[in-house]
């Protein structure tokens, strides 16, 4: 059986990933152009719960990360399943914060955080420099978005 071309799923990747954004983008922009609150409300509520799911499947990779065990040791594996968890029980905690402006900006916060433990994780041999540079650009991407959306709360 033929090896797959590496490169058809590394494309899919970034296009599947910046897809991903495309709410993100949307959802932050009806803010911009919403004026009432029939509008605004749905479209926070949207992206605060948004933002939850895509930090819980974060969570999900890093758990397959741990779980391979023909990369990196037992030790940065353990590591990489408690990281794992850290995405899914913060971003849980993001829809009880009090407030728009808190969620949003912690959500923005455990993006960042998030990505910083997958660069982690790559120096420990764990995941490819493509996904690093993948995450790189989209984690850029939504801080920005994140951020545009914070402001204009």
């Amino acid at each position: 059986m033929r090896k797959p071309d590496s490169r058809i799923v590394r494309r899919i990747a970034w296009f599947l990933t910046f897809a991903g954004a495309v709410p993100f983008a949307l959802l932050t922009v009806t803010l911009f152009v919403g004026e009432t609150a029939q509008v605004r409300v749905p479209a926070i509520a949207a992206l605060v719960t948004y933002s939850a799911v895509v930090l819980s499947f974060l969570g999900g990779i890093e758990w397959g990360l741990a779980l391979r065990e023909e990369v990196g040791t037992e030790r940065t594996r353990a590591i990489a399943l408690g990281f794992s968890t850290v995405p899914s029980l913060a971003a849980w905690a993001v829809l009880w914060l009090p407030s728009p402006t808190w969620q949003i900006g912690t959500a923005l916060g455990i993006f960042v955080v998030t990505w910083a433990a997958d660069q982690w994780l790559s120096s420990q041999g764990l995941l490819p420099t493509w996904f690093v540079d993948l995450r790189s650009a989209i984690t850029g991407v939504v801080a920005v978005i994140l951020g545009l959306a914070l402001w204009k709360l």
